[in-house]
């Protein structure tokens, strides 16, 4: 079995694909239900499908790049891992879900945090994360998203972990959440964006995720003092 390594040393078997320039177009694979509404669903790269595309059989994946897998553990959480070929260097991470159900439009946030005491990938419910020894400022980076279709709102990244991949690494997590989770579309952007998220799309293998920036909004880093 070849390990992904990277962002999941304990990943299941992937193959060994070299990365592709763009990562388009790229589908999902969606295997068995879940408890919770959820599925076991993976991604790949490859013309086989229309980009975006659910599908159950996907045909022969042979020589197509594995971006993510998504599935649970051993404890019923859900846990996402990551091909390292697109994330190189990227540090482990774990994610904290914040559902936000009582707004006008629901929406999810996943946190990322940096701990080897949790396996990476591992996403964890608001309410188990109040147990754990960890601090809000000891987040890597944060997605924002509406749930109804499947637009980011927000992305943001600790000063100490920028230029470490971060961002592409909580995309990715969003992306495959979405779609563990059962929910419609595929994650992409709208044209409003901060200089840093624009700064970071420009960089994006998807090149079709971001629309075009139509509105430069303030920056999310807190002010000093």
């Amino acid at each position: 079995m070849t390990k992904w390594g990277g962002l999941d040393p304990d990943s299941p078997a992937s193959n060994d694909q070299p990365l592709p320039e763009r990562l388009v177009p790229a589908w999902y694979q969606r295997g068995a239900s879940r408890p919770g509404g959820r599925w076991q669903v993976r991604s790949w790269v490859g013309g086989d499908h229309p980009d975006g595309a659910v599908v159950e059989q996907p045909g022969d994946t042979s020589g197509r790049f594995e971006i993510w897998r998504a599935d649970l553990d051993g404890e019923g959480r859900s846990r996402l891992w990551f091909n390292p070929r697109a994330l190189p260097d990227t540090p482990p991470m774990w994610f904290v879900a914040m559902p936000e159900l009582t707004g006008p439009r629901p929406a999810m946030t996943l946190v990322g945090y940096h701990d080897p005491g949790i396996p990476a990938g591992t996403v964890v419910s608001k309410g188990a994360f109040f147990h754990l020894p960890m601090r809000n400022e000891d987040q890597m980076g944060a997605l924002r998203w509406w749930r109804d279709d499947a637009v980011a709102d927000q992305i943001y990244v600790a000063p100490a972990w920028r230029r470490h991949r971060v961002a592409f690494a909580m995309i990715f997590a969003a992306s495959a959440y979405h779609q563990h989770m059962g929910w419609p579309g595929r994650l992409h952007t709208d044209g409003r964006r901060t200089q840093l998220g624009e700064n970071l799309v420009r960089g994006l293998r998807r090149g079709d995720l971001p629309a075009p920036l139509t509105t430069l909004m303030p920056p999310m880093d807190p002010e000093p003092g």
